[in-house]
């Protein structure tokens, strides 16, 4: 198809370049199950082993990474593997025993979860800091930081990081900037743009984008990251598998019209709730009055279809949860349906205790693509409804 960088991320989604065609001329590739592949002569094949190579993950590899703004996305590929959490894991290799790792405190509690809990039995010592205290994070990286990890929007609170900034401060000590990228996707931000190194993705969420596949992928414009990765993927063996791979690459050529609506819902959800009695706070990066609104400006091509916000000390939070009808309440996030969390009882109990720990009282909402009006009107309903009695207001 030539080369990619001349072409736009939706037709890179669709139509990046295929290894090989078959003869009956399939316009969509088909899914390779096959586990094993004959050899010409005895270790003379492309292809060997399900867990090395399969035809249908080295597409999606591909098209990742085509996405992220690699033009030898042949060479540079990405890496799909079985979970989000196998994406984390695998980052975590990088890291030896002795080296330390600096990570935002707003987090995915997964993430929180595994370096607190697994990777510091490693011997890999582990610091989580805000990133907009740039003082306290530049003492925190010294000359045993392997990486420092960002998520930018941050999970659950939608905080923004300015990645650029952050990446020179990173780069000037000679350490490794990651950034999970789940919230944005290629078609929100791109993070190599900003000095970011390594890019990671749960595919579970927006890339799947209907809540039925999992998965996750890695991404890095480092020849020797990369090389290294290549091998903890084939000598782990947590790899995406060719059916998560079909999904997840079938996702992606939605994914750009998808993110648009997504996005559009949930600044009309935003400014909806930001004006409502009911609410106290709104957390969404397309608010003018967001507090890093500028940034937002500057590093998103859309705000996103991630929002949290509290409600009023009049309104019974878990009556308006048993009082929706759209919004379900329930984990993950970036499917087409709405969803409704309490981050500090749900994603983010692991974090409970630590730095990264979420607010007991903040609500996030994943938002779908349903009619913004019935949206809405459901979010209305449902806060009238929950207003506490006279009584309860007391207690």
């Amino acid at each position: 198809m030539g080369e990619s960088k001349k072409y736009g991320i939706n037709t890179r989604a669709i139509h990046t370049q295929k290894k090989f065609k078959l003869p009956t001329g399939d316009v969509m590739p088909p899914i390779h199950m096959s586990t094993t592949y004959e050899n010409s002569e005895p270790g003379e094949s492309e292809y060997f082993y399900g867990r090395m190579n399969n035809p249908t993950r080295e597409i999606f590899e591909r098209t990742m990474a085509s996405l992220e703004g690699i033009d030898d996305h042949e060479t540079l590929h990405g890496f799909a593997m079985a979970s989000g959490m196998a994406c984390v894991t695998m980052i975590a290799e990088l890291i030896k025993p002795g080296e330390n790792v600096v990570i935002t405190d707003e987090v995915y509690g997964g993430t929180t979860r595994f370096f607190t809990q697994i990777a510091t039995k490693r011997g890999i010592e582990v610091n989580f800091c805000n990133f907009n205290e740039i003082k306290k994070l530049e003492s925190l990286i010294n000359e045993n930081t392997k990486l420092v990890w960002i998520e930018s929007p941050s999970n659950p609170n939608i905080n923004l990081y300015d990645m650029s900034s952050i990446s020179k401060i990173v780069h000037d000590k000679n350490s490794l900037l990651v950034a999970d990228s789940t919230f944005s996707t290629p078609f929100i931000t791109r993070p190599f743009e900003h000095g970011v190194d390594i890019i990671m993705h749960s595919t579970t969420k927006y890339i799947g984008g209907h809540s039925d596949t999992l998965g996750g992928v890695v991404i890095t414009n480092k020849p020797d990251v990369h090389e290294y990765l290549h091998l903890v993927q084939k000598a782990s063996g947590a790899v995406m598998s060719p059916f998560d791979a079909y999904l997840a690459q079938r996702g992606l050529y939605t994914l750009g019209p998808r993110i648009q609506m997504h996005s559009k819902n949930a600044h009309q959800l935003a400014e909806y709730l930001s004006n409502s009695e009911h609410i106290k706070e709104v957390k969404y990066p397309g608010l003018t009055n967001f507090k890093n609104h500028e940034i937002a400006v500057k590093q998103m091509d859309y705000f996103g279809g991630m929002l949290s916000f509290y409600t009023e000390d009049h309104i019974d939070d878990q009556k308006l949860f048993s009082n929706l009808d759209l919004y379900k309440l329930a984990v993950s996030l970036g499917g087409v349906e709405s969803l409704i969390e309490v981050p500090s009882l749900m994603t983010h109990d692991s974090a409970a205790g630590t730095d990264a720990e979420a607010p007991d009282d903040l609500i996030r909402i994943s938002v779908g693509l349903e009619n913004i009006e019935d949206l809405i009107s459901d979010m209305d309903r449902s806060l009238t409804a929950s207003i506490k009695s006279l009584d309860e207001s007391k207690k």
